[in-house]
């Protein structure tokens, strides 16, 4: 009897994503709103930037984004993708050590030149400052997190 070999295969997944330029951002009020908010907020991890976001959606400021509950942890898919595709044009930057987004510059000089109107500006800062204080607690809570996970890979060693 003779055996064959097995072979190990690797399966191709092809997923489709929308190629985003700067150009058709200045059309997205979704992801222009979300530069805004992030620039306003500094510094911030994508758990306070959800939970932000959903508070203000539960407070009557959708800005379009759909959200789950999953356990304990809200989630939006949509606001995921925006990220990334932000992340992707290099308009924001996720800190390695601290996992928090902010502005990079050319998101700070593309923020700068782009159409917020006024009214939704106000409208966003006056969100932004009625629910910093939550916001700030979620994020220094995630800080916290991510000492401790520090601290036990390092004591591992």
């Amino acid at each position: 009897m003779s055996s064959q070999p097995t072979q190990k295969s690797k399966d191709l997944k092809i997923s489709n994503k929308q190629v985003i330029n700067p150009t058709i951002l200045n059309e997205d009020k979704r992801k222009l709103s979300l530069l805004y908010i992030i620039n306003r907020m500094e510094r911030v991890s994508e758990k306070a930037l959800t939970a932000l976001i959903f508070e203000m959606k539960e407070k009557g400021m959708d800005l379009g984004y759909n959200f789950n509950n999953i356990g304990n942890n809200i989630f939006s898919h949509s606001l995921k993708e925006d990220i990334t595709s932000l992340l992707y044009l290099g308009f924001i930057e996720n800190d390695l050590k601290t996992k928090k987004l902010s502005l990079s510059n050319d998101g700070k000089e593309f923020l700068e030149k782009s159409q917020i109107e006024e009214e939704m500006k106000n409208k966003l800062d006056s969100a932004i400052n009625d629910l910093k204080v939550k916001i700030n607690a979620i994020d220094e809570e995630y800080n916290l997190k991510m000492k401790n996970e520090r601290r036990l890979r390092n004591g591992r060693r």
